[in-house]
């Protein structure tokens, strides 16, 4: 094989592992900004915040968790259906790795946005 090849395959595997390492740290932020940041105990907490209306419900601090715990399930289902599609379908394991930054990034702005309410 040519020696490009390699290279073009080792490219998009870096830049695949990338993504999901970039997905786990954004996860561990997130958890580490509740942690940190709201102190989530027992006590009642905002648990969802609308613009228009405000604090929709209250909630036990604790539930907070609930955020990025979420996200990293979404994440673990994208990493198995990128793992099921990689050989197949390489723009749809792309798009599984990408969806799963995207909703890990929106998230975190969720929790930074409940912080500035707690």
């Amino acid at each position: 094989m040519n020696l490009s090849v390699f290279a073009k395959v080792f490219n998009y595997f870096r830049e695949i592992w990338f993504l999901w390492v970039l997905c786990l740290l954004v996860n561990i932020i997130t958890f580490l900004t509740l942690y940190y940041k709201i102190h989530p105990s027992k006590s009642p907490l905002a648990l969802h915040y609308n613009v228009l209306v405000g604090v929709e419900s209250y909630g036990m601090g604790f539930n907070l968790y609930f955020i990025p715990a979420i996200g990293l399930a979404i994440t673990a289902i994208n990493f198995v259906l990128h793992r099921a599609l990689r050989n197949n379908a390489n723009f749809l394991s792309f798009l599984a790795s990408f969806t799963s930054l995207l909703v890990q990034v929106i998230l975190l702005f969720a929790v930074l946005r409940l912080i500035t309410v707690n």
